[in-house]
């Protein structure tokens, strides 16, 4: 073997590993930038419609098919993890969905008056607050005034609910799973902790017509976290998770008086 062997191997090598970090670091970058120009759209989409109003303008357009004569309404109100409840044989009520991707509890209070008052609803399925918290990895400094709105928008959904004569049935802020890599640079470990800190407060709006739901008993594992067949991914359920929290649900609305 010649003695230059070696080195030739040496530096074919170093070249494979440079290529390949190389690779990696374009890959990366071109991730990032997928993220970063994703929530720029996301932002336009939301100054363009701040409420939300248009995934349900077409029923709102034609106000028969906002109410079906016959049973007692029960509405599924929030974001992401509402909108993709699927809708449960619930005996005695027809179910309508009113939830919409991305919003937090302000965009979900400016939508009420035109998305659940029209279906004079008994039942109020409320699920929402996490988007919220998750702009805690955009603006820490502003942890405690993020925490109270979401807790005062809670608050106020609950009692416009109330209002209507309807049963609110109040799940409290889901958990999330592990955080992928590729998410971490966008995300904050207060996240996590304000979770707690709302659903600590959620208590404070259980009484007369308000029924709180912990998610966190129906989906938990031992050691208190959500189980991994219960997942979609880090932040939504699977079907069978869903399944899980409709035998929770379910015994809480047929013991409702109609």
């Amino acid at each position: 073997m010649s003695p230059r062997e070696p080195k030739r191997a040496a530096c074919k090598t170093l070249s494979a590993v440079g290529a390949l970090l190389l690779v990696s670091s374009l890959a990366g970058n071109w991730l990032l930038g997928r993220l970063a120009w994703r929530n720029f759209a996301k932002a336009s989409e939301v100054r363009l419609d701040p409420a939300g109003l248009k995934l349900y303008a077409t029923d709102r357009e034609h106000p028969s098919s906002l109410r079906q004569p016959g049973p007692p309404t029960l509405v599924f109100f929030g974001d992401s993890r509402a909108v993709m409840w699927p809708a449960p044989r619930v005996p005695g009520y027809q179910i309508v969905n009113r939830g919409v991707g991305n919003q937090t509890t302000a965009q979900m209070l400016l939508r009420f008056e035109a998305d659940i008052v029209p279906l004079h609803p008994a039942v109020v399925v409320l699920e929402g607050g996490i988007n919220d918290l998750k702009t805690l990895a955009e603006f820490p400094e502003r942890r405690a005034a993020i925490v109270a709105d979401c807790e005062a928008n809670l608050a106020r959904i609950v009692e416009r609910s109330r209002q209507l004569g309807a049963t609110v049935v109040l799940f409290n802020i889901i958990g999330v799973g592990k955080i992928p890599l590729w998410l971490r640079p966008f995300w904050s470990q207060e996240i996590p902790d304000a979770v707690r800190e709302v659903n600590a407060f959620l208590p404070q709006l259980a009484g007369d017509k308000v029924r709180l739901v912990d998610a966190n008993l129906a989906l938990d594992d031992a050691h208190g976290e959500i189980r991994r067949e219960y997942q979609w991914e880090y932040l939504h359920l699977s079907p069978v998770g869903y399944q899980a929290l409709d035998r929770v649900l379910l015994p809480i609305v047929s013991s409702l008086p109609k």
